[in-house]
Protein backbone atom coordinates (compact mmCIF):
# COMPACT_ATOMS: atom_id res chain seq x y z
CA UNK A 1 0.00 0.00 0.00
CA UNK A 2 1.43 3.38 -1.00
CA UNK A 3 0.62 6.19 1.40
CA UNK A 4 0.36 9.67 -0.01
CA UNK A 5 2.23 12.26 2.01
CA UNK A 6 0.33 15.13 3.55
CA UNK A 7 0.26 18.33 1.53
CA UNK A 8 3.09 20.70 2.45
CA UNK A 9 2.13 23.72 4.50
CA UNK A 10 3.76 26.88 5.78
CA UNK A 11 3.52 25.56 9.35
CA UNK A 12 5.71 22.64 8.29
CA UNK A 13 8.13 25.11 6.67
CA UNK A 14 8.36 27.15 9.88
CA UNK A 15 8.93 24.00 11.96
CA UNK A 16 11.78 22.92 9.70
CA UNK A 17 13.36 26.38 9.80
CA UNK A 18 13.01 26.64 13.60
CA UNK A 19 14.65 23.25 14.11
CA UNK A 20 17.61 24.32 11.98
CA UNK A 21 18.08 27.65 13.77
CA UNK A 22 17.68 26.09 17.24
CA UNK A 23 20.30 23.48 16.42
CA UNK A 24 22.60 26.12 14.99
CA UNK A 25 22.32 28.40 18.02
CA UNK A 26 21.97 26.05 20.97
CA UNK A 27 23.55 22.86 19.64
CA UNK A 28 27.17 23.87 20.28
CA UNK A 29 26.30 24.99 23.80
CA UNK A 30 24.59 21.68 24.55
CA UNK A 31 27.41 19.66 22.97
CA UNK A 32 30.11 21.52 24.87
CA UNK A 33 28.15 21.25 28.11
CA UNK A 34 27.66 17.50 27.69
CA UNK A 35 31.30 17.07 26.82
CA UNK A 36 32.62 19.29 29.58
CA UNK A 37 30.53 17.80 32.38
CA UNK A 38 30.96 14.14 31.60
CA UNK A 39 33.08 13.14 28.63
CA UNK A 40 36.16 15.29 29.28
CA UNK A 41 36.37 13.77 32.72
CA UNK A 42 36.61 10.29 31.23
CA UNK A 43 38.34 10.84 27.87
CA UNK A 44 40.16 14.16 28.14
CA UNK A 45 39.80 16.75 25.40
CA UNK A 46 39.01 14.02 22.87
CA UNK A 47 35.69 13.65 24.71
CA UNK A 48 34.53 16.93 23.15
CA UNK A 49 34.81 15.54 19.63
CA UNK A 50 31.88 13.12 19.82
CA UNK A 51 29.21 15.59 21.00
CA UNK A 52 30.39 18.15 18.46
CA UNK A 53 30.32 15.54 15.68
CA UNK A 54 26.78 14.50 16.67
CA UNK A 55 25.72 18.17 16.68
CA UNK A 56 27.23 18.72 13.24
CA UNK A 57 25.46 15.67 11.77
CA UNK A 58 22.15 16.78 13.35
CA UNK A 59 22.62 20.27 11.93
CA UNK A 60 23.33 18.92 8.44
CA UNK A 61 20.26 16.67 8.58
CA UNK A 62 18.05 19.56 9.73
CA UNK A 63 19.38 21.76 6.91
CA UNK A 64 18.82 18.99 4.36
CA UNK A 65 15.27 18.48 5.68
CA UNK A 66 14.56 22.21 5.45
CA UNK A 67 15.96 22.35 1.94
CA UNK A 68 13.77 19.43 0.84
CA UNK A 69 10.57 21.36 1.66
CA UNK A 70 7.98 21.14 -1.12
CA UNK A 71 6.03 24.15 -2.36
CA UNK A 72 2.39 24.20 -1.21
CA UNK A 73 1.24 25.37 -4.66
CA UNK A 74 3.16 23.25 -7.17
CA UNK A 75 4.39 20.51 -4.77
CA UNK A 76 7.87 20.62 -6.29
CA UNK A 77 11.02 21.54 -4.42
CA UNK A 78 10.73 25.08 -3.01
CA UNK A 79 14.52 25.58 -3.03
CA UNK A 80 17.28 24.75 -5.49
CA UNK A 81 19.19 21.63 -4.52
CA UNK A 82 22.59 23.11 -5.44
CA UNK A 83 24.66 24.76 -4.07
CA UNK A 84 24.06 22.98 -0.81
CA UNK A 85 22.27 25.07 1.87
CA UNK A 86 22.85 28.42 0.14
CA UNK A 87 19.32 28.70 -1.32
CA UNK A 88 17.67 28.36 2.12
CA UNK A 89 17.22 32.12 2.21
CA UNK A 90 15.22 32.21 -1.03
CA UNK A 91 12.00 34.21 -0.85
CA UNK A 92 10.16 32.46 -3.69
CA UNK A 93 9.59 28.98 -5.04
CA UNK A 94 12.07 28.34 -7.82
CA UNK A 95 9.36 26.73 -9.98
CA UNK A 96 6.09 28.66 -9.57
CA UNK A 97 7.47 31.81 -7.86
CA UNK A 98 5.08 31.51 -4.92
CA UNK A 99 6.37 33.98 -2.31
CA UNK A 100 7.36 32.64 1.09
CA UNK A 101 4.97 33.72 3.83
Amino acid sequence: MIRKQAAPSWADYRNRARLFWLLLLFGPIAALAAGAFWLVEHFGLHGLGWPLAVWLVALLLAAWRWQSFRCPRCERGFFNRRPLFLPLLANRCVHCLLPRT
